[in-house]
């Protein structure tokens, strides 16, 4: 018997979305593979788990009465800030634009030879 849960995903600040929510599969032995996509499904006799959330469903208004209060991955990891300053910034640490991705892999001015790395910011300001 396979059995799901919710779990949900909390946003940091200054990042303002609003909480993700997800379903968590628990597979068994009667889970089956849909090769098509490659993806584990779950088996006919899905069960929900109390253990993991003590009612059935979640309070969208106060998700962690339930337990589980996750960071997003996206969030913590600067996805967010990114998709805000328009998927292009200009990094706080070095002043230099054209950066697509969640960190600066600028050369340093001051040490030609070490890239800046510093990861996208509230600092940080869009590159038009």
């Amino acid at each position: 018997m396979c059995t799901y849960y919710y779990l949900h995903y909390h946003h940091l600040p200054p990042c303002a979305r609003d909480i993700d929510y997800a379903v968590h599969y628990s597979y068994c032995p009667n889970s089956t593979t849909e090769r098509s996509v490659m993806m584990q499904q779950p088996c006919d006799d899905l069960t929900y788990a109390p253990e993991f959330n003590p009612i059935e469903g979640i309070d969208y208004n106060n998700p962690c009465a339930t337990g589980g209060c996750l960071v997003s991955q996206q969030c913590s990891s600067g996805g967010c800030r990114l998709e805000d300053l328009g998927n292009r910034w200009v990094c706080c640490q070095c002043s230099r634009g054209g950066n697509t991705f969640r960190w600066c892999s600028h050369p340093m001015k001051k040490v030609p030879d070490t890239l800046c790395y510093h990861v996208v910011c509230q600092n940080c300001w869009a590159d038009s």
